[in-house]
């Protein structure tokens, strides 16, 4: 399912027209870690080692959202946000707002900024429910994903956090 998964997704970044993809719900657990994976730009960061007791160095998904809330924000609103204003929030890795500002330009939001309560854009359309609650379910699992990673990694190198201070 995995190569069959894998093919659809280079076949879907050449070919001009996006057709859904049938998929059984028993695999729907390994979809759902590769979409949130591709979306989020995941990567390992550090060298592993054995000794390493730093859980958030093991893997930092939180640190790689943008593309993610940024897309969604602009399909939950339908907004076109002029490719250079992506371009340019994506370079200081933050999201475009879909709504333009007064004077017409895209303001950069920090990934830190959605949800906390203080609406940045100026539709605030960053602390709508849609996107609070996309928000909440991504880090939920995310985090969920971490666990279970980190857990098969001790596994793989049979370690068990030291103890500091003794």
């Amino acid at each position: 399912i995995l190569s069959r998964l894998r093919r659809k997704y280079q076949q879907s970044l050449t070919s001009p027209i996006q057709q859904p993809i049938m998929i059984p719900i028993r695999y729907c657990s390994v979809i759902v870690l590769f979409a949130l994976l591709h979306l989020n730009n995941a990567k390992v960061i550090g060298t592993p080692k054995p000794e390493l007791d730093d859980q958030e160095s093991l893997y930092s998904p939180r640190k790689h959202q943008p593309s993610a809330l940024g897309s969604l924000m602009m399909m939950a609103y339908n907004h076109s946000i002029p490719a250079e204003a992506l371009r340019a929030c994506e370079l200081e890795l933050g999201i475009a707002c879909p709504s333009p500002s007064a004077d017409g330009t895209h303001k950069c939001i920090a990934p830190g900024d959605i949800c906390d309560y203080r609406p940045q854009c100026p539709g605030a359309e960053d602390e709508t429910p849609v996107i609070c609650f996309f928000h909440e379910m991504q880090n939920t699992e995310l985090d969920r994903l971490r666990k279970h990673a980190i857990a098969l990694y001790r596994e793989m190198y049979h370690h068990t956090p030291r103890s500091h201070g003794h």
